[in-house]
């Protein structure tokens, strides 16, 4: 279970979230809508302690971690794998050693271990014949396919993260982003993995999530299942989501 209480957090005197409270089984679909600069990639961050609130916490799986030493967030950031906007790949990496990088780091793997987990990941998101090309070799989608491989061999997540993951896609690179989304979180709750998406593409929020959040002014002001969102009174939110609206 993920839990945020009353969570507060301000950069440069500018409050960015102001008292959100969330709950969530690690099997659901999520997505955060939201316009920008209303925190929702903050919420990702916090989520891994990678950013740290002014006031609130976070409890995952009953265990308050909001404040913990790093040395002591390894099992709760293990439950979760993120994939970043940009892909965050290493620049001077192949796509090999890119997906290898936490293995190498943090397991007694063997090399041929580390080569067959490494093309079975590439394998599982339909890239294993890039394995030895560079990042800047690679088109938008195939680095963002890379970096969900990376991810996925750093741990056995219990839950995705994904940072705006169609951002600056073509409409059918996105939508086999979107596919492959769907495949890494298949089967029904509570055996399968779960997922949160951060957002501004309403399309692909709905073809992969069954919850929906919208951030407005630091605050969630609508959580929700798809019908509900649909039916939603703020006029912010009619407007961030008109195209999903009858005429």
């Amino acid at each position: 279970m993920i839990e945020l209480q009353d969570l507060r957090l301000s950069y440069n005197h500018h409050r960015v979230l102001d008292g959100i409270n969330f709950k969530a089984h690690f099997y659901e679909k999520i997505a955060i809508l939201g316009e920008s600069g209303e925190g929702k990639t903050t919420i990702l961050k916090l989520l891994l302690c990678l950013a740290r609130p002014d006031g609130g916490r976070i409890i995952i799986d009953g265990r308050d971690i909001t404040f913990l030493r790093e040395s002591e967030l390894l099992d709760s950031r293990k439950k979760f794998s993120i994939v970043f906007q940009d892909g965050a790949l290493f620049d001077s990496l192949d796509v090999k050693e890119n997906v290898a990088f936490c293995m190498r780091e943090f397991s007694t793997l063997s090399e041929d271990e580390i080569e067959n987990r490494t093309r079975e990941f590439l394998r599982r998101v339909g890239i294993e014949e890039a394995i030895h090309l560079m990042p800047d070799e690679l088109s938008g989608g195939m680095q963002r396919r890379a970096a969900i491989a990376r991810s996925l061999a750093a741990c056995e997540p219990e839950m995705m993260l994904y940072d705006e993951p169609t951002s600056g896609l073509d409409p059918i690179t996105a939508d086999n982003i979107c596919n492959l989304i769907n495949e890494l979180s298949a089967g029904t709750p509570p055996g399968r993995r779960g997922l949160i998406i951060v957002t501004h593409d309403v399309e692909a929020a709905v073809r992969v999530a069954e919850r929906f959040l919208y951030l407005k002014d630091g605050k969630i002001v609508f959580d929700g299942s798809l019908d509900a969102l649909t039916h939603a009174g703020d006029p912010g939110l009619r407007k961030f989501i008109k195209g999903l609206l009858p005429r």
